[in-house]
């Protein structure tokens, strides 16, 4: 394997919101969830924008509890870390390489954070109730065992996966079956989940509107974005039919 570590950057260093994380990542890797895509950096940056408005539980005390599908670089997930989420990460364990690679990440965040001064957080109204979290586990789109039902029943109120609509129809079922799974478990007191993916255009996501119908979901809002190299990316607010 050829390690790299990448440092990506949020917002303003002397903004309350700056974040700073660092992904590990093998660009020599055939596995596309060894690398961050363009699509990763939009959705990052987008939650980044648009997390306290929009994605965030209202009172800080409580925790915001967010399940990362498709991870492999996970920079959505660890920029939600730094905004003081509960964050799950996970990735099909037949892909080895690309869970070991998040099992890294999950090692290298905990270890930047225990160098942290905590002091930080304590004094930051986010972070009231508990400091953030980063943990990683294995998830296999539409295999609906007791371990994903199990996984599911925490509870997760933000679902977020970057460029996970770029394969055939039948990977969006799957993909789709699980979204629904998380969706149909998230805490209902505050407000419904929700499950926020960032894509480029590609021909192949003509069959997402049908798919979606299929397994009871709705397109809430869309936001299209322009990245480097002339690609465009749309991040989708995806909820249940009848939220």
């Amino acid at each position: 394997m050829s390690i790299e570590r990448k440092t990506h950057e949020f917002g303003k260093p002397r903004d309350l919101n700056f974040v700073r994380v660092e992904t590990v990542e093998d660009p020599r890797a055939k596995e596309f969830g060894a690398r961050t895509w363009v699509a990763a950096k939009i959705l990052a940056s987008h939650l980044h924008r648009h997390w306290h408005a929009r994605y965030r539980r209202g009172d800080p005390t409580d925790e915001t509890r967010v399940l990362e599908l498709g991870a492999g670089t996970s920079l959505p997930g660890l920029v939600l870390a730094e905004l003081g989420a509960c964050v799950v990460l996970t990735d099909t364990i037949e892909e080895g390489c690309v869970l070991g690679n998040v099992h890294a990440i999950v090692k290298a965040y905990d270890e930047n954070k225990s160098a942290r001064d905590e002091r930080e957080w304590r004094r930051d109204e986010r972070f009231r109730a508990k400091p953030p979290s980063l943990t990683h586990r294995h998830l296999h789109w539409g295999r609906l065992d007791a371990e994903a039902v199990a996984l599911a029943k925490t509870g997760f109120d933000v679902v977020v996966g970057a460029d996970v609509l770029y394969g055939k129809s039948r990977d969006f079922d799957a993909l789709f079956a699980t979204a629904r799974l998380l969706l149909e478990n998230a805490p209902r007191e505050n407000a419904p989940g929700v499950f926020v993916t960032a894509y480029q255009h590609r021909a192949s996501h003509r069959s997402i509107e049908s798919s979606l119908a299929t397994y009871g979901l709705v397109v809430r809002r869309a936001f299209r974005y322009p990245a480097e190299g002339g690609v465009t990316v749309d991040v989708v607010e995806i909820t249940l039919a009848k939220s």
